[in-house]
């Protein structure tokens, strides 16, 4: 939790700390060119007082209690990535499931919607994330709503975990595969996972179109660009009908995933406007406006789109 702020001169430093990140945040927004944080009143302020995106500093992959905390502002509690209820809800709104359905989460986070779907369903969830660290806070909120009994975490992350065959009336997963190197390999793992009368959900970021040069990542953070693989909508076509799926009608989210971004900075901003709050807030703050935006530049630009993938036998 943030450390009690109670001076004066304290607060002050810490409110103009506030004003000008998020005037750094509106000034990246409305740039041509760049991902970084651009400091338009850097001059305004003391050495001691600037704020500075250092990438070097915070690992893309470490999930911190102060992180977890300022992702739960943005996207809501239990929540890691963009979206609400209605989001979810429709990811799903195809798929009859029931208290004998068996449902495997492949990028679990912090755990919204596998949580939504053992509630709603009294349905069994397995579920996977690369991260322990942030499997720990999942755990934690889990046992909160005292939902232990309907979820199992299996060991491992997706390009490790061995899963059973034919266990799962549903497979899904938000925002994951983009950090898949070899797709086909963890794609024909889910599907072998699936009953024959399964079904396989997921959504993922997609290039526009094929290019070995394609330039998506101009604008893309640069803590990310190692760590991303994102293939075209063509290739997700290519392999999926490889495996001999049926697609279903693709649904494209981009629109709808850059308001829920804004809702979030709005949601933020109310907070930063209501409670105290320290260095260590601040920066992790910083980083997380870097990583988000960037992923919402290279989403209005039109050459990067959120899709939803709905795949059966």
């Amino acid at each position: 939790m943030p450390s009690p702020i109670t001076t004066e001169s304290q607060l002050t430093v810490q409110s103009d700390k506030a004003s000008s990140l998020l005037d750094r945040v509106a000034a990246w927004w409305a740039s041509d060119d760049g991902h970084h944080l651009a400091d338009i009143n850097a001059k305004n302020y003391n050495k001691n007082r600037d704020i500075h995106v250092d990438i070097n500093k915070f690992a893309l992959e470490e999930w911190s209690q102060q992180r977890v905390q300022i992702l739960e502002i943005l996207w809501g509690v239990g929540t890691r990535l963009p979206g609400d209820d209605e989001l979810n809800g429709e990811l799903f709104n195809q798929v009859s499931l029931n208290s004998k359905s068996k449902i495997l989460d492949i990028a679990v986070g912090l755990g919204n919607c596998a949580r939504m779907l053992a509630k709603n369903n009294f349905a069994h969830v397995d579920v996977i994330d690369a991260y322990p660290d942030l499997l720990s806070h999942f755990i934690t909120a889990t046992k909160a709503e005292k939902l232990e009994p309907f979820i199992s975490i299996l060991q491992g992350d997706l390009n490790q975990v061995k899963l059973p065959k034919l266990k799962y009336d549903l497979v899904y997963g938000r925002e994951a595969l983009f950090k898949i190197k070899n797709k086909q390999t963890v794609l024909e793992k889910c599907v072998d996972a699936l009953k024959p009368t399964g079904h396989f959900i997921f959504t993922d970021f997609v290039l526009e179109k094929d290019a070995s040069s394609y330039k998506i990542f101009k604008n893309w953070s640069a803590r990310e660009k190692a760590t991303v693989y994102p293939v075209s909508l063509t290739q997700y076509k290519k392999i999926i009908h490889g495996l001999d799926m049926r697609l279903y009608p693709i649904v494209d989210y981009s629109e709808s995933y850059i308001h829920h971004v804004n809702t979030g900075w709005l949601r933020l901003k109310a907070y930063l406007e209501s409670h105290k709050f320290d260095d260590d807030f601040v920066d992790v703050m910083a980083q997380e406006s870097d990583l988000w935006l960037s992923r919402v530049r290279a989403l209005r630009s039109g050459k990067l789109k959120l899709i939803k993938f709905h795949v059966t036998f």
